[in-house]
């Protein structure tokens, strides 16, 4: 299945979605900052955690360093502004805490569906 990086989660909830991810077979990296995803470990999927205090430079951090890769932003505070501000700035889905295998499986699902036409054709 896919590489998972999570990036910027506490503990609680990255082991939440760790046990999601886990159960559909994804293989699942925690890293705490950018910088840790380097060359070698290239993820398909980066979810971040909005909830972080440097979110907005986490995010730009990474559209900056790995453009094109898909990324889900994630929180505990659902609000309908964090989810439109997460869509226009590129994010691929957004996701609330907590985490549901179903809608985690069709995040995964919509994100990694191109990629398998594309190597399939």
């Amino acid at each position: 299945m896919a590489r998972v990086a999570l990036l910027g989660f506490p503990q609680d909830l990255a082991s939440q979605l760790t046990r999601v991810l886990l159960a559909e077979a994804h293989t699942v990296d925690r890293k705490r900052y950018i910088q840790d995803l380097s060359k070698r470990y290239r993820p398909s999927v980066v979810f971040i955690c909005a909830d972080s205090p440097d979110f907005e430079d986490t995010l730009t951090a990474l559209k900056d360093a790995e453009p094109g890769l898909p990324f889900v932003v994630t929180t505990r505070m659902p609000d309908p502004s964090q989810w439109l501000n997460a869509l226009e700035a590129g994010a691929a889905d957004y996701c609330g805490a907590p985490f549901e295998t179903v809608q985690v499986r069709w995040i995964m699902g919509s994100i990694l569906r191109p990629y398998a036409a594309a190597v399939a054709a």
